[in-house]
């Protein structure tokens, strides 16, 4: 044997022994950790807890059925006409008691849809990825263990089946988590002998067949309360939800139309606080035009605020003010001119105080109209969607910048050098 053939054997044996130890290390690991396990199949479930996750029952609190009940019914009810029935969707808030239950603790309502469908649109996975960021914390804060367990929506007038879309959506969930349950809520079904609460859990039977999945509608369902209670509870608060939900729309509709649009913009164009982007930021598909114009997402820059923003007109005359009076006070004070100083002080505050004394008033005019919006909006907020939530959101979050500046300008007008 030469030396090539005698080097290429000890290279082939050196290889064969390398593979025959990683193999005995993978078996090794394997058998001392479930990591190598498929946790997503039902036989792993069932080995382990004695269930599968499919068929695992799910307990209802009131407060979650409440939810469901009170946003449903203000599109699917007998007193609308039936052609005007719409279907609702929404997510649900709970956690897994000892991998055999699911308790729901909350039912949130995202949005409302058409007829037969509802149509999931970008805004609301931003709302729900908005949704599952405060759930955390919330959980957190107060030492739970709640996350999404699963989704609900209604089907007015048709019943507990599953249409291809609500295969597609309960695909994600349980997907992500074998125990996620679908909730469907009938209004047409409350009272019924199979369905007294108007509600069915749904499950896929076999996920890993993906789109021709078939589904089960039986899942065990428990209560806070009894049944009858729930319902007799539950139609209780829908009298009064039905009789307070317009004026609450019709405050929604002020705060954005009245106190946003007009009130809050008119104040930011006549006594401009809040920075202003330089040009409207485009929409464009050109990839090379889209890195120039949003660099700033990805690169650090000191001077970015002065690049992309501008400062208005009334901020920019107010500061300019004060930093003048700023400068004068500190050499009066440097040069122990006390009483030039008091009067000059006095001088300058007034001044500055008398140029914000219009935005103070108009922004307390503005808060005052908005407290008394919430006042009546609060009680029904748990039956408000996502959309209707943001629009209070958005008020809340444009006035607030422009709070903060106005208090910082309200502050510094005293000149406490």
């Amino acid at each position: 044997m030469n030396g090539k053939e005698s080097n290429s054997k000890e290279v082939e044996n050196n290889n064969l022994d390398n593979r025959q130890n990683e193999k005995e290390d993978l078996e090794a690991t394997a058998s001392d950790s479930d990591d190598f396990i498929e946790i997503s199949t039902k036989e792993h479930y069932i080995q382990k807890f004695g269930i599968d996750p499919a068929e695992s029952p799910i307990f209802i609190s009131y407060n979650a059925y409440r939810r469901i009940v009170g946003y449903a019914m203000r599109y699917g009810n007998d007193d609308l006409p039936q052609r005007s029935w719409r279907e609702v969707y929404g997510i649900l808030i709970g956690s897994i008691k000892e991998n055999k239950e699911v308790i729901i603790n909350d039912a949130i309502p995202v949005m409302v849809g058409g007829r037969a469908y509802v149509e999931y649109k970008s805004k609301h996975y931003v709302d729900t990825a908005q949704f599952n960021t405060a759930i955390y914390e919330r959980a957190v804060q107060d030492n739970k263990e709640d996350f999404f367990v699963g989704w609900w929506h209604t089907h007015p007038g048709i019943g507990f089946i599953f249409s291809p879309r609500d295969i597609e959506t309960q695909l994600f969930y349980q997907g992500v988590n074998p125990y996620a349950i679908a909730v469907v809520f009938d209004h047409c079904q409350k009272g019924s002998k199979s369905y007294y609460l108007g509600i069915a859990g749904i499950r896929l039977k076999n996920p890993d067949r993906g789109m021709f999945a078939t589904y089960s509608n039986a899942i065990e369902l428990k209560f806070e309360f009894e049944k009858e209670k729930m319902v007799k509870q539950v139609e209780k608060d829908i009298k009064e939800i039905n009789k307070n939900i317009g004026n609450a729309l019709k405050q929604i509709n002020f705060i954005d139309e009245v106190l946003r649009k007009k009130g809050l913009a008119q104040l930011q164009r006549n006594f401009g606080l809040i920075m202003v982007l330089k040009r409207d930021v485009k929409i464009t598909e050109d990839e090379l035009e889209a890195e120039e114009d949003d660099y700033y997402l990805y690169e650090w820059d000191p001077e970015i605020d002065k690049k992309i923003y501008r400062i208005p007109k009334f901020r920019e005359k107010i500061e300019k003010e004060i930093k003048k009076y700023e400068e004068i006070l500190i050499n009066l004070k440097k040069t122990d001119q006390t009483t030039d100083f008091k009067k000059k002080k006095a001088k300058f505050s007034k001044k500055i105080k008398e140029m914000l004394v219009k935005p103070n008033e108009w922004y307390k005019k503005i808060i005052g109209d908005f407290t008394k919006s919430i006042e009546i909006i609060f009680p029904l907020f748990d039956y408000l969607d996502t959309d209707e939530r943001k629009i209070i959101e958005h008020f809340e979050e444009r006035s607030s910048e422009y709070q903060k500046i106005l208090d910082d300008l309200n502050s510094r007008s005293d000149f406490n050098l």
